[in-house]
């Protein structure tokens, strides 16, 4: 498969802040309100950011404990140390794929650093079907403030958004 011939392991980041939220993949930054999704564009799930990536690597964007993965890949959640619930959300329609495409690296329970590797995705097949935007949102974005950077292009381990509780 192609998503598996080049091994990408962990991105290191220099100067990690706990309330800073790193970008888990390198694409092109698009506001929420123009994914083509009601779900986030109307931000059901909580605010956040969305990338249009262009590289198949998404990484753990802040310290914390893997609460959710999907058995089909396309969502991966973590329990942020600042108590952020920080759910990633590749593609549009992307669970009818079934897991192809998607070679999660993490596990429900396990504990991760920003620039962990959590999955490498297959993003030409991915794009055969769907549209492969990646949603970067914080569930309980309700009890924080959130900063998002001014940039259009975004490179993983870059600053994407600080993440300030205020509840």
């Amino acid at each position: 498969m192609f998503f598996l011939r080049n091994h990408v392991g962990k991105i290191k980041i220099k100067d990690v802040n706990d309330n800073q939220l790193y970008a888990p993949i390198s694409g092109q930054l698009i506001p929420l309100e123009q994914v083509e999704d009601a779900v986030f564009s109307q931000k059901i799930m909580g605010d956040g950011i969305a990338v249009e990536p262009e590289e198949g690597a998404l990484y753990a964007p802040m310290k914390g404990k893997i609460s959710v993965v999907f058995p089909t890949g396309h969502v991966i959640g973590i329990e942020a140390e600042n108590g952020a619930n920080i759910i990633m959300h590749v593609g549009i329609d992307t669970v009818e794929m079934q897991g192809k495409g998607f070679d999660v690296r993490v596990k429900k329970g396990d504990t991760v650093n920003p620039g962990d590797l959590l999955a490498k995705l297959d993003l030409p097949l991915i794009r055969k079907k769907h549209a492969a935007t990646t949603m970067v949102v914080i569930e309980n974005s309700g009890e924080f403030q959130l900063a998002t950077t001014e940039q259009e292009q975004i490179k993983a381990g870059e600053a994407l958004m600080k993440v300030t509780r205020i509840v």
